[in-house]
């Protein structure tokens, strides 16, 4: 047919084979594992996992080796965005329930979580007899070992994810453990002698150290992200197809239906009343981000102050959080740091320095200072909501300034949808105000670059300043990004103008040069050096880099920085929409594999694939409520994001009119076939996909969010209690330092003047001097019982 002579067969060729070399490279991931060796010498046992060595020396003599038996259910990041990782926020027993349903068994089947942490391919090597033998693995089975003075276990772990353990069970029935662990950068040991249950760490080594075996899952995670792209276009191209041939038979009554609806729909502009201020500005809105996506942002703002205000008990459930609601605090008091307390060493906070008599945090000002006319007000936990939301809507009208108004209403209806954005931007993070700044500056620079006034570089450059003091390298990174990104796309207008700009530009640059002057004096002013940031005070490993000293695990690997990556990734694809895993980021690929892409495609892409490859440099994933690293990525997701389902229903709109011509052409006499405006198949998949979010996903993140505390789930804490004292006058003490810098210590006053004050604390000799540092206040020791109801007993004298 002419139709498909003008769709370019070779087109659908060059699709097919694409399919199978992503087949292919899809298989090819799965050879590359991690070889684990234990080498007995002799009684004297010797781990390898790749290139990392354990020596354990004198173990004994090895009779038997067990793998592990491992709950299917327990991985690091589960279907609703729960992990067993650092958050521990994982319910086994929800997902045992969950396990059977179609729903669970498709997300476990798309991910192939059975393959994860899998051991394979054991052979046990003999050297003195030339022998090597093959044995099939099953979990929890024991494989009887050679009596030989010298052997070799070798075995290969596929895709390591969660902890695996390896068991020698020794013939006087002791038994040495063999943990890898990728998450905590370890592989240790711990024996348990003549068969006791007290295990004693005997060897420990840092782990990953090889790249390969973790570059193949990265990759993999792409190749799979591709070929589910391939998948939806085939469904929605299919789809197209058949109703356009649909549409064949009932052309005549679509048509009618048609033209109803355009002379109904229709709408006079004639004699339309001159605008007044206000009703320009709104026409102006509109014109950038559609009406239904406005209300969409407002019903968005509604439901992240519910969960910032109900949910989180308008408190902050992290360390970096506690620390920038305290830093607040005494911003809010007109000071950049507050005078150390009495018995200040009981009063230690997350992230908080005691230098110089002074006390403060150890992040840049931004975060903070934002968060001040919230102290002011009283209710701190409306600002990141605003910031979020005005975030989303700067998004739309930079995205209305690079495509049109389509694709910036679906990416911020998309915005205000994603549990990711919805969760992360009613916490006290740093990242929803640094996005907020980072947004508007981006708009400003377009404006300016596109002809706008000179009033648009300032502001841009206020915006890219207090976004750099809230998220110092990652805010750089993405305005260097940003800013040659804009004047790529703008080089026409920059090559004629930039000699009319050059006034403009002194004084942003001006402005640039003042918060660069501001963060040297806030350096100066509380650690009394420009060169050195409160951050490297306190803790100068805290940096980005490969090598020893990077980092609290002791040092940071390639390979370790490609796990945090994988790690990203895998929560990105999770909570960003909470669609299944792989659909998450299937239509960004959309087109680039179908040859739609334009030059702001290549460089949106290019600018979120530069923010989440660099984290690959940083020695910790940072991953709580979703990968909250790569919320700066935000607006190039949703843009990209959007321009995949656009792009979609127009490639299925051209066929249908292909189809419909083609018909048209060969069957003249009949009735005009119907060229349809949108893609029916596209739209289902698009609601299929949020009805998985709406149904399950936000529910069930009312759920796992509901009294919130930040603690584990197996350390369950009634904060509401707590937040709701009854008490007065009094000192509350724990020796708990969990407790108190993740839940106590924000609700202290800097100056130490409020009703309760919160202390760390244990013993007799700490409660005296907190009874002399505050005297007439009585000391009340706080206790959390087993199912995490919380009690106050008074401690006498």
């Amino acid at each position: 047919m002419k139709w498909l002579s003008k769709y370019r067969w070779w087109n659908l060729a060059g699709l097919i084979i694409l399919a199978m070399l992503l087949l292919w490279l899809d298989r090819a991931c799965y050879q590359f594992t991690l070889p684990v060796t234990l080498a007995m010498r002799n009684q004297s046992l010797q781990v390898h996992a790749g290139s990392t060595t354990l020596d354990l020396g004198k173990v004994g003599t090895p009779q038997y080796l067990v793998f592990a038996d491992q709950d299917p259910v327990l991985h690091e990041y589960q279907m609703d965005g729960t992990d067993s990782t650092n958050n521990f926020s994982l319910d086994s027993n929800y997902f045992h329930q969950l396990a059977t349903s179609p729903y669970y068994r498709f997300q476990a089947w798309m991910r192939d979580l059975a393959g994860t942490s899998m051991w394979r391919d054991l052979r046990i090597e003999r050297p003195q007899q030339s022998q090597t033998s093959s044995y099939p693995l099953k979990p929890g089975a024991s494989i009887p070992l050679p009596s030989d003075p010298l052997f070799y276990v070798h075995v290969q772990l596929q895709r390591p994810e969660t902890p695996r353990t390896l068991t020698l069970v020794m013939k006087d029935h002791s038994s040495v453990h063999i943990t890898l662990n990728r998450n905590d950068r370890f592989m240790n040991a711990t024996g348990s002698p003549l068969g006791l249950s007290d295990e004693k760490e005997i060897g420990r080594a840092y782990f990953p150290q090889d790249p390969l075996p973790f570059a193949a899952m990265v990759l993999s995670f792409i190749v799979r992200t591709l070929l589910w792209s391939l998948v939806l276009l085939i469904l929605c191209i299919a789809g197209d197809i058949v109703l356009a041939f649909l549409r064949r038979a009932l052309g005549g009554r679509l048509d009618i239906f048609r033209l109803r609806r355009n002379v109904n729909g229709g709408t006079t502009v004639a004699n339309r009343p001159p605008l007044n201020v206000f009703r320009r500005a709104w026409m102006a809105l509109i014109n950038a981000v559609h009406p239904f996506a406005l209300m969409c942002l407002l019903g968005s703002l509604c439901f992240v102050l519910w969960i910032a205000r109900v949910q989180y008990h308008g408190m902050p459930h992290i360390y970096d959080a506690n620390a920038y609601f305290f830093a607040a605090k005494i911003y809010a008091h007109g000071q950049l740091a507050a005078p150390l307390p009495p018995a200040a060493t009981l009063f230690p906070g997350p992230f908080m320095l005691q230098f110089a008599g002074q006390w403060f945090a150890q992040y840049p000002l931004g975060t903070a200072l934002t968060l001040t006319p919230g102290m002011w007000l009283g209710h701190p936990w409306v600002i990141e909501p605003l910031c979020g939301t005005l975030a989303l809507l700067g998004s739309g009208f930079v995205l209305a300034r690079l495509y049109n108004r389509q694709i910036a209403s679906l990416a911020v209806i998309l915005g205000t949808l994603s549990p990711f954005y919805s969760y992360l931007a009613a916490s006290y993070l740093s990242h929803a105000i640094a996005l907020f700044y980072l947004v508007w500056g981006w708009w400003a620079l377009l404006r300016f670059l596109q002809g706008g006034a000179a009033w648009n570089i300032w502001l841009a450059s206020i915006c890219f300043g207090l976004a750099a003091l809230t998220r110092d390298l990652v805010g750089i990174l993405w305005i260097v990004l940003v800013a040659g990104s804009s004047i790529v796309l703008c080089w026409s207008q920059v090559r004629l103008y930039w000699r009319r700009w050059w006034r403009a530009l002194l004084i942003a640059l001006g402005l640039a040069l003042c918060f660069v002057a501001i963060s040297l004096g806030f350096n100066l002013l509380l650690t009394h050096n420009i060169f050195i940031s409160p951050r490297t005070l306190f803790y100068a490993a805290d940096t980005w880099g490969f090598g020893p000293g990077i980092g609290f695990y002791g040092q940071h690997t390639l390979a370790a920085g490609l796990v945090n990556l994988d790690e990203l990734l895998t929560s990105l694809a999770i909570d960003l929409y909470g669609w299944p895993f792989y659909t998450t980021l299937a239509f960004i690929a959309i087109p680039f594999i179908t040859r739609q892409a334009r030059l702001i495609d290549w460089l949106l892409l290019g600018c979120l694939v530069s923010m989440v490859g660099a984290y690959v440099g940083y020695f910790y994933h940072g991953i709580y409520l979703g990968p909250r690293y790569l919320f700066e990525t935000l607006p190039f997701l949703l843009c990209l994001t959007a321009r995949g389902i656009i792009t979609l229903a127009l490639l299925g709109q051209k066929l249908g009119d292909r189809i419909a011509q083609w018909h048209t052409y060969n069957f003249p006499n009949q009735v005009t076939s119907y060229s349809s405006r949108w893609s029916l198949p596209t739209a289902l998949l698009v609601g299929c996909l949020l009805a998985c979010n709406l149904i399950y996903y936000l529910p069930r993140q009312t759920v796992v969010y509901k009294n919130y505390s930040g603690a584990p789930i197996s350390y369950p804490i009634d904060v509401n209690t707590i937040y709701q004292s009854k008490l007065h006058n009094a000192i509350v003490v724990t020796s708990n330092s969990y407790l108190y810098q993740m839940v106590l210590f924000p609700l202290n006053d800097p100056a130490m003047h409020s009703d309760v004050i919160y202390a760390l604390a244990g013993d007799p000799t700490q409660y005296a001097q907190l009874q002399k540092a505050f005297p007439g206040r009585k000391i009340y020791q706080i206790n959390i019982i087993d199912n995490g109801a919380v009690q106050y007993e008074a401690i006498d004298n």
